[in-house]
């Protein structure tokens, strides 16, 4: 049985000294995983069921988009992180399993709103907590 909070898979050397954003997931709750490359995190994820996947556009042994396939299907977050000078914009790839390549990249701040936001869900279901459904018109 899983504890609350999320599992994530940062793929990438650059997570490793990324401490300011693995700080942020810790703060959140969620339990952070490396993978230097895509063969490692693949392998990694044959044994370990995570919640959301981090994941470089430029990696050591190919691109970030090389992931998605091994987890196509899979009921997995996925953000792609690419580069753009000091910073960064962040590439919605996969949402729950399914494909949602060409979203709209977020910035930074968008996307700490949304690991936010998905941190309140995951507490809201470990503590049993339902959703109100929406109201019938």
């Amino acid at each position: 049985m899983r504890l609350s909070g999320m599992d994530v898979l940062l793929v990438g050397h650059s997570f490793q000294s990324e401490h300011a954003l693995i700080d942020r997931l810790r703060r959140r709750g969620f339990r952070c995983h490396f993978a230097t490359n895509a063969q490692s995190a693949c392998r990694l994820l044959t044994s370990l069921p995570v919640d959301l996947v981090l994941s470089s556009t430029h990696l050591s042994d190919g691109t970030g988009f090389r992931l998605l396939g091994a987890l196509l299907g899979l009921p997995v977050t996925v953000f792609l992180c690419l580069p753009v000078e000091t910073s960064c914009f962040w590439l919605p790839a996969m949402d729950a399993g399914k494909d949602c390549l060409g979203m709209p990249a977020l910035r930074p701040s968008e996307f700490d709103e949304t690991l936010e936001q998905m941190a309140r869900c995951s507490a809201a279901r470990a503590s049993g907590d339902r959703l109100k459904p929406l109201p019938t018109q």
